[in-house]
């Protein structure tokens, strides 16, 4: 079964570290991963109670790409939603769906919280593969950070692991190997530029989707670095 790791992107309160922490032992997660925190003060391992080790255990690093390569699958979170299918950055999962969704992954899913008065930047939700959103009263939908991820991590810590069986997933690295042969192949057949970045996170989404195993993702990867070949030759041999 999949295994999960917590982002916290740029955490301004210590004390929300803390909470996450003591949500995070509560469900049984143990591998937390702070990009770029606020001092983890006394506040941290106060609010964290038992789950200090957590704390004192996390990885600390300097930018959102250095913490989405220590992960499989990147799970963003937002408190903003919407059901334009177009709006490739802002499609949503509830949290109910995403948990039954990764109940039979395998490899580590991380499931990223954005900064407490700004959320995750497009930049950084264009670079997940899931978004996950909480349904509240629309009056007043932005909910407290710890209070989300202690709904999500309730969500994938309490379904029954043993009626599944796991299904072997092609690694972070092939599926990124996938994506770059895609826009390179964007590039040999002139796809308008315009559409690129959208048309590139619609392949994301895609390939997250279609749960590829190695057999599936050498097939696929040498069908698009084949192809992207061939564009070259024919160009070649015309001039």
């Amino acid at each position: 079964m999949a295994e999960y790791s917590v982002i916290l992107v740029w955490p301004k309160f210590a004390g929300n570290i803390g909470s996450i922490a003591r949500s995070m032992a509560n469900f049984g997660i143990k591998d937390l991963i702070l990009v770029n925190p606020c001092e983890l003060g006394d506040d941290a391992y106060r609010f964290a109670k038992h789950a200090r080790y957590i704390i004192e255990n996390a990885k600390i690093v300097e930018n959102f790409s250095e913490a989405i390569d220590l992960v499989d699958i990147v799970v963003g979170t937002s408190g903003v939603s919407s059901e334009n299918a177009r709006k490739f950055n802002r499609q949503h999962m509830t949290p109910k769906e995403f948990a039954e969704h990764a109940h039979d992954k395998s490899g580590r899913i991380g499931l990223v919280f954005g900064r407490e008065d700004q959320g995750l930047f497009n930049e950084e939700i264009a670079l997940c593969d899931l978004l996950v959103s909480i349904p509240t009263s629309p009056e007043y939908p932005i909910m407290n950070i710890s209070q989300a991820a202690t709904v999500i991590m309730y969500e994938v810590g309490t379904l029954d692991e043993s009626t599944v069986a796991p299904k072997e997933m092609a690694p972070a690295s092939d599926k990124e190997t996938l994506h770059m042969l895609f826009a390179e192949m964007l590039e040999e057949t002139s796809y308008p530029k315009h559409k690129m970045p959208k048309t590139k996170v619609m392949f994301r989404r895609i390939i997250t989707r279609a749960e590829l195993s190695k057999w599936e993702f050498h097939t696929l990867a040498g069908t698009i670095s084949r192809s992207s070949r061939t564009i070259q030759r024919l160009r070649k041999d015309k001039n």
